[in-house]
């Protein structure tokens, strides 16, 4: 089915809408809400099993039925999970222009937005709306959920405490708590608070949601530890809005560390930081930002410029080839960073967009290079950094990676992100698997955002390790 950005009402569903009116099994009051709520209820149930596409043909019928907010939000998800980005953005301004008064629109669009890099403006808009609705859940949660993803920590504890404080118990935001804590470094109150979450999703049935707390609070030093007898994965449980559906690691899976890395070789490797699969690493496993998993295995480590290559028995398909290893940029080089916020690996996400400058093209040796100002949550171990044209320049280093050559380091971090230079990962890639740069009449014009977003997304994937 090909989809618009309207809603279209096709005309066998409003003679399929006048039937059932007129049907006796319809005696109800409002028939056709009964009608939408089935068909959102499907299409939740195809997003959580992977299939974005076919919800979102349940969900455009819903919205054939009559005005569905829910439909139509659900409609912006798939499209999202999709890896439609564009479409995405374009149907979230509609659909919040549609339901001004529905606090979820606002919430979705402005959490789109900060995907994109236009985190103030997001802000701005959401916490307006929070000025005239306090005690709204889904628009204190996908603010601090921004707070979170671009690490402004004290804020987002700040703003989720006292929210808390005056609010009855909700999942969604025990969960984000726990989020703000990992962050800040406090491992027990990421306890207590996924606990929480857990006990508040079960109270209100949404048992699914409480399933990955549970498990991850199973192997937890004392606790009763889960069934790990068989191999096979289980079942993806339905993640929570707004991190994608289809995107839960197996539940036998403890997971210790995650960063960021790329996809190259026709989706069949990925680049990524030593430190992340170092120490001998148990498991690996990578989740892309439409929520596929894969398992992972390394192939080869070059410790000394902080580097790692993994390679996936079961290769990501109809993955964009990453255009490759750029000579290195000149200073003062506008660049965008792209990658997911810090995470134990537990939840999945959308990944970020962060706007930098490149300000030192050469520092240290190796291959170094550094970016201006903090990159707000993108700037985690792996991600990689692209030039306006859509070349891939460069990778970040995370904290543990090695800086050849620096003596101040603590003083050179204060002044922006390092990064390691494209070129500097032909040793580390194999020449077949090596993209050759785009040059010429391609890049006279650059991407926008949104485009490059949507190229990016199946490409640029969580690693989350297990030891």
């Amino acid at each position: 089915m090909a989809f618009t950005l309207n809603k279209p009402a096709p005309r066998y569903l409003a003679l399929v809408a006048g039937l059932l009116l007129a049907a006796p099994g319809f005696a109800d009051p409002s028939p056709a809400e009964a009608v939408i709520q089935d068909l959102v209820t499907r299409a939740q149930a195809a997003m959580a099993s992977g299939h974005p596409q076919q919800a979102a043909e349940l969900y455009d019928k819903a919205a054939g039925f009559g005005e569905s907010a829910a439909a139509e939000i659900g409609m912006v998800r798939a499209y999202l999970q999709a890896g439609e980005f564009r479409k995405t953005i374009a149907f979230a301004n509609l659909v919040a222009a549609e339901h001004p008064d529905v606090n979820d629109t606002a919430a979705l669009l402005a959490y789109l937005e900060d995907r994109e890099g236009q985190t103030v403006p997001a802000l701005a808009k959401i916490n307006a709306a929070l000025q005239n609705h306090p005690h709204d859940a889904a628009l204190m949660g996908a603010y601090s959920e921004i707070l979170i993803d671009r690490m402004a920590i004290p804020q987002a504890l700040k703003e989720l405490d006292a929210w808390i404080a005056k609010n009855p118990p909700h999942g969604d935001i025990y969960r984000l708590r726990a989020r703000a804590a990992l962050a800040a470094g406090d491992t027990e109150a990421v306890a207590v608070w996924r606990l929480k979450a857990a006990l508040a999703y079960e109270a209100n049935g949404e048992l699914d949601a409480a399933k990955p707390l549970r498990a991850w609070l199973a192997r937890l030093p004392g606790a009763t530890p889960p069934d790990t007898a068989s191999p096979t994965p289980p079942a993806a449980t339905t993640s929570r809005w707004p991190a994608p559906y289809f995107a839960a690691l197996p539940l036998t899976t403890n997971a210790v560390t995650s960063g960021n890395g790329f996809v190259v070789d026709q989706g069949r490797r990925v680049v990524t930081n030593a430190s992340l699969v170092a120490n001998g690493a148990k498991d690996i496993w990578v989740r892309n930002g439409l929520g596929e998993v894969r398992a992972a295995q390394v192939e080869k480590v070059l410790p000394e410029q902080g580097l790692a290559l993994l390679r996936l028995p079961q290769a990501y398909p109809k993955v964009w080839s990453l255009p490759g290893l750029m000579p290195m940029p000149k200073q003062l080089k506008f660049c965008f960073v792209f990658g997911y916020p810090v995470t134990d690996g537990v939840e999945a996400g959308y990944p970020l967009v962060a706007p930098s400058v490149v300000v030192r093209p050469e520092v240290g040796v190796g291959g170094l290079m550094q970016m201006s100002g903090s990159l707000g949550g993108a700037d985690n171990s792996g991600s990689p950094v692209f030039d306006p044209s859509g070349q891939l320049i460069g990778m970040t280093l995370g904290p543990h990676e090695p800086l050849k050559g620096i003596t101040d380091r603590d003083s050179l971090l204060g002044k922006g992100a390092f990064a390691v230079r494209a070129e500097a990962l032909r040793a580390l890639v194999p020449k077949t698997a090596q993209a050759r740069p785009k040059r010429g009449k391609a890049h006279t014009v650059n991407p926008s955002v949104e485009e490059l977003y949507e190229k990016l997304q199946p490409a640029v994937v969580q690693v989350v390790v297990a030891n």
